[in-house]
């Protein structure tokens, strides 16, 4: 075996992502419910693990945050129930616009039905945003059941949300509209909002002093929930949601009807009529980093491997006619500036190459 040594070209990176379909139910999308109030129980911990209020007064609707963006005040709430997404379900991200959640709901004693929930985020719709409240890679979740989009003005009038009767106009995800929160809106904006402030459902009650003190709208846009996109969590905070799941319905994870005098919680899960089930978006980025390899003619063109005619080519090393043998590259390992060797790759079958040749090898390194 011969070993030749060369600096390589100039390195390429490229990002490449993976995108893949996802549709979770029945014992692979599990309900637990969370209570901050009841500091016996384990699940009033993710509230915490969250980044959302522990008890009310830790994020008053008159603190600095709120009176900014008093959409996230309406998270604010006693009671929270969380989905997770099993791991092997998605790699390292959700995509935050591509959220469809049927949630199942009760009215009355017996009678079940649902609410369809999906996702979107403030200002722009994007696959992720940033929250001051809740931290980085989240989307937020909304239901026209419980309060359709905003549909007044933006962008001092410049910007008409009319149109946005649904959040989900289309079959395509990419069609929903963006929530508005009320940092957008300007002095000309207040009070365009078709929605009466008293025709919204709050998940916490506010006074008017946030929209308009003239009872003409709302002006911005609450959440029921969110998503926790690398995290693989869903939760729910609007009390239209939490307070209707029918945990009674339920099934235990050991596969028993979560029926007798208390049902359970906790990692509960629906099937049958019931209808619950979740889709997404799952996205997997992959860096990738190119080197080219270049071996001109005259390079690599001698071998000590027993099958190569030593004496034969040695003449034609003396009498400069270039009429060697070829050799075989079956292997080429990528070294850094200490001579340690970093990474190899193995040929499939031997690559033939006489002196003559020009040959390139392209290593891919994904990341």
């Amino acid at each position: 075996m011969n070993i030749y040594f060369k600096p390589i070209e100039r390195p390429v990176s490229t990002r490449q992502e993976i995108r893949s379909s996802v549709i979770l139910n029945g014992s692979g999308l599990t309900y637990t419910l969370c209570d901050r109030t009841n500091y016996t129980e384990y699940e009033s911990n993710y509230f915490s693990s969250f980044n959302l209020p522990y008890i009310y007064d830790a994020f008053k609707s008159g603190s600095t945050l709120s009176l900014v963006k008093p959409e996230l005040q309406q998270l604010n709430v006693n009671r929270i129930v969380i989905c997770p997404i099993p791991k092997e379900k998605y790699n390292e991200i959700v995509d935050g616009r591509s959220i469809t959640f049927t949630v199942p709901q009760i009215s009355g004693t017996t009678s079940v039905s649902a609410k369809t929930i999906v996702s979107s985020t403030y200002t722009s719709l994007d696959k992720k945003e940033d929250s001051q409240l809740l931290g980085s890679n989240i989307s937020f979740l909304f239901c026209d059941e419980i309060n359709t989009p905003f549909t007044g003005t933006t962008i001092n009038g410049t910007k008409n949300h009319s149109e946005n009767l649904t959040w989900n106009p289309t079959t395509s995800f990419v069609d929903r509209p963006a929530a508005v929160s009320y940092l957008e809106l300007k002095a000309t904006d207040i009070n365009t909002d078709s929605r009466t402030f008293s025709g919204v459902k709050l998940a916490v009650p506010v006074t008017e002093q946030y929209p308009t003190n003239t009872n003409q709208g709302y002006n911005y846009d609450i959440p029921v929930g969110f998503a926790a996109l690398d995290k693989g969590w869903f939760v729910f905070t609007h009390p239209s949601i939490v307070d209707n799941i029918p945990f009674k319905f339920a099934t235990k994870l050991d596969g028993t009807p979560n029926i007798g005098p208390t049902s359970a919680t906790t990692d509960v899960y629906f099937t049958g009529t019931t209808k619950s089930t979740v889709s997404f978006e799952d996205l997997d980025v992959q860096y990738k980093t190119t080197y080219i390899a270049l071996v001109v003619p005259g390079e690599f063109y001698i071998s000590t491997n027993p099958t190569w005619d030593v004496a034969k080519n040695y003449l034609e090393q003396v009498n400069d006619t270039n009429g060697y043998d070829s050799v075989s590259v079956s292997e080429i390992a990528m070294f850094n500036a200490k001579s340690e060797m970093i990474a190899i790759a193995k040929l499939d079958q031997p690559l033939e190459k006489n002196y003559g040749d020009l040959v390139t090898f392209t290593l891919d390194i994904n990341i």
